[in-house]
C-alpha cells in the first residue's frame, strides 16, 4: 500500500466511527441518556472522521447550530484532504 492508500484507509475507518457517533449522541439525546462528549466528537472529526462527522450532522440533524462543529468538520476535510492528496 502507497502512503496516499493509507491515509485515505484511515479517513474512511475514522469517518466511520465519527459517524456512529453522532447517530449515537443523537439517540441518546432523544432518549435523555448520558451523551457523547463534545470533545470525544470534535476529536474523531479532527483525527481524520470529518467527512464522516459532516455527513452524520447533516443525516442526523445533530450539532448542525453548533458553529465550532462546522468549524472543526470544515477545517478537519481541508486538512485531511491536503494530507491525503499531497502524499
Amino acid at each position: 500500500m502507497t502512503v496516499q492508500q493509507v491515509v485515505l484507509v484511515w479517513i474512511a475507518i475514522t469517518s466511520v466511527v465519527a459517524f456512529l457517533n453522532f447517530g449515537w449522541d443523537k439517540g441518546r439525546a432523544k432518549k435523555n441518556r448520558n451523551r457523547v462528549p463534545e470533545r470525544v466528537l470534535m476529536a474523531w472529526s479532527m483525527v481524520g472522521g470529518a467527512p464522516g462527522g459532516a455527513l452524520g450532522m447533516i443525516a442526523f440533524r445533530h450539532k448542525i447550530r453548533k458553529p465550532s462543529f462546522w468549524v472543526v468538520e470544515i477545517a478537519g476535510c481541508c486538512l485531511w484532504s491536503w494530507t491525503a492528496f499531497s502524499v
